[in-house]
């Protein structure tokens, strides 16, 4: 299952035509050509805005509406971190807090070293008014991170201390029940405690002499708690990797039980090595696993950036790769698929409810009478239109789907 993020598009992306449209695809034409069917899906449900984390719980075919308790999990799974169900994550950002107290940059200039060592310092942090609970924070890339408070009556219904704007305090949080106000108050503790043990650390002291931004707070966003998720063993009885950069796409794959296979040169930008990726998918599967998890990450990035350029470019990058896979698959025993996980227009720059183009081929897959894949033709094709469910659906291809009844 290969997921192209923000890979559709609308017609005012590039002269009249989506990036999909123009971008040169015959690799991936030639999956529908020869092998497959096309359709058009939406990631969550028709009309529904999706963000990449609901979408992906979608294509996995979890229902988000019960499972998704927020992003935040999603982000400390992906970085390595251990979680239980006692645990309550938030996504965090190094900042920048300006000689009056307020925000003075929500990213502390992109901070790209010294991350390992401000980690370390905050290793500290504890809660003097609740000592029973665990307050753990990892890094991430760049000024990212993530923060997870473990501990007995903890809530996720809580503010964040991260008000995306800039010229102001940040914010106590506050929860919306009991539980929740215990997680908010410790939250404000270790806020306030990140902030005096940043503030004279020496690589904040080496940035201001250098004329960068210091990183001397943590802002936190996304509060989640651990959802009670069947694993997708468990779900379709199969066993599963995932192969992707992103933390968040990582990190809802192991939250589902997919084990998590790095590899290298793979960054989650437009200029990651993909092809290992597709190399890792490959030797997973003869090694045994029945199915792998691919995540391409670059045509979001350009759309987000409005350069349909780059995000042309790197469509031609993907379909170069499936021509790779398309050499390297046993296809007497393979199925596959390949979609968005939701469609990100070079003009609005963000996700869009707008459905997209999803196929399916194999040995097993009944052909339709689609020659090129894009938003356009798989109006036509045979898989009509549907919503998320994308795992199934390749799988019940592979003949591993479960039964429903008797």
């Amino acid at each position: 299952m290969i997921i192209a993020d923000g890979l559709g598009g609308r017609p005012t992306d590039l002269n009249g035509k989506t990036c999909l449209q123009a971008a040169d695809t015959p690799e991936i034409d030639g999956l529908l050509a020869k092998r497959g069917a096309g359709g058009l899906m939406d990631p969550i449900g028709n009309g529904v805005r999706p963000g990449s984390d609901t979408a992906h719980l979608s294509l996995f075919g979890y229902d988000p509406y019960k499972y998704y308790t927020g992003r935040g999990v999603f982000e400390a799974a992906g970085i390595g971190m251990n979680l239980t169900e006692n645990d309550v994550c938030f996504r965090t950002n190094f900042a920048t807090i300006d000689k009056d107290g307020n925000i003075a940059d929500r990213r502390a200039g992109r901070i790209s070293e010294g991350q390992d060592e401000l980690e370390e310092a905050l290793k500290g942090l504890k809660s003097e008014k609740f000592p029973e609970v665990e307050v753990r924070f990892k890094r991430s890339t760049e000024h990212r991170g993530a923060l997870c408070l473990r501990g007995p009556e903890l809530g996720g219904n809580v503010s964040p201390t991260d008000p995306h704007e800039l010229g102001i305090p940040i914010p106590d949080s506050t929860g919306q029940d009991e539980a929740s106000k215990k997680t908010a108050a410790v939250l404000n503790e270790v806020t306030k405690q990140a902030r005096d043990i940043l503030s004279d650390h020496r690589i904040n002291e080496l940035r201001e002499e250098e004329g960068k931004l210091p990183a001397n707070a943590i802002i936190s966003r996304g509060s989640a708690k651990y959802p009670e998720i069947p694993s997708v063993e468990e779900k379709y009885g199969v066993t599963a990797s995932v192969v992707a950069a992103g933390a968040l796409y990582i990190g809802v794959a192991r939250v589902a039980g997919l084990e998590y296979k790095p590899v290298e040169g793979a960054t989650g930008t437009v200029d990651s090595n993909i092809l290992n990726k597709a190399k890792m998918a490959v030797s997973e599967l003869k090694g045994g696993k029945d199915m792998v998890f691919v995540h391409f990450k670059g045509a979001d990035n350009a759309s987000h950036d409005h350069d349909a350029k780059a995000k042309v470019k790197y469509i031609e990058k993907v379909d170069d790769t499936i021509g790779w896979l398309k050499k390297n698959l046993d296809w007497e025993e393979t199925n596959i698929s390949f979609a968005g996980d939701h469609s990100t227009p070079i003009k609005y720059g963000d996700h869009v409810a707008d459905p997209v183009p999803a196929l399916i081929a194999g040995p097993n897959v009944r052909r339709d009478e689609l020659e090129v894949f894009n938003e356009y033709s798989c109006m036509k094709g045979g898989l009509g239109r549907f919503s998320g469910n994308l795992l199934p659906m390749t799988l019940s291809y592979s003949d591993k789907l479960p039964k429903f009844g008797a």
